[in-house]
């Protein structure tokens, strides 16, 4: 039987305090893997292989000024345990088959803070950028994604994809 899985709602939590509702839009990195090209006398063609986890970045809108947030997001050398928290629906020819969490663990130091920007009429709203140094995400429990820049570990389903660069390199 075919299924559909989506997405719909999600809460940010910012140092395990709950803002619902406080939160416009949240971007998480995108996990990008370095590419080195590799040319070689011979080859035909030019191959590109994996160097490393490039710098993770993302960025939160904020609904209004939140002097929580701010206090938190304004101090540049502290990092600070981000957590979205979302519902992932599986539907199928019945309807709604499952709903299970997916829960984001990122730990981040505030980049860029915007001050506000007032229009008439208009809501004002806040961004704000961060670096990311270590994501885990958790589907119903089960670990997908584990990456923490300081230690070199990255995990897929839980296999250590590293594990031998780090035992080869003596980390």
């Amino acid at each position: 039987m075919s299924q559909i899985n989506a997405i719909y709602n999600a809460n940010v939590y910012i140092d395990g305090n709950n803002l619902l509702g406080k939160a416009a839009e949240f971007k998480l990195p995108e996990m990008e893997i370095g590419q080195d090209e590799f040319k070689g006398l011979g080859l035909a063609g030019t191959i590109k292989l994996p160097n490393g986890v490039e710098a993770l970045e993302g960025e939160i809108t904020w609904n209004s000024f939140f002097p929580e947030v701010a206090k938190r997001a304004s101090h540049p050398f502290k990092s600070v345990q981000l957590m979205v928290r979302a519902n992932y629906q599986t539907f199928d020819a019945r309807g709604l088959a499952q709903e299970v969490p997916l829960v984001t663990f990122v730990t981040v130091m505030f980049s860029k803070n915007a001050l506000g920007g007032y229009k008439p009429k208009e809501k004002a709203e806040f961004s704000s950028t961060y670096q990311a140094t270590e994501i885990r995400q958790m589907l119903d429990g089960r670990e997908v994604l584990y990456f923490n820049a300081f230690t070199n570990t990255y995990r897929v389903d839980g296999q250590d994809v590293l594990s031998q660069m780090r035992k080869n390199i003596g980390a």
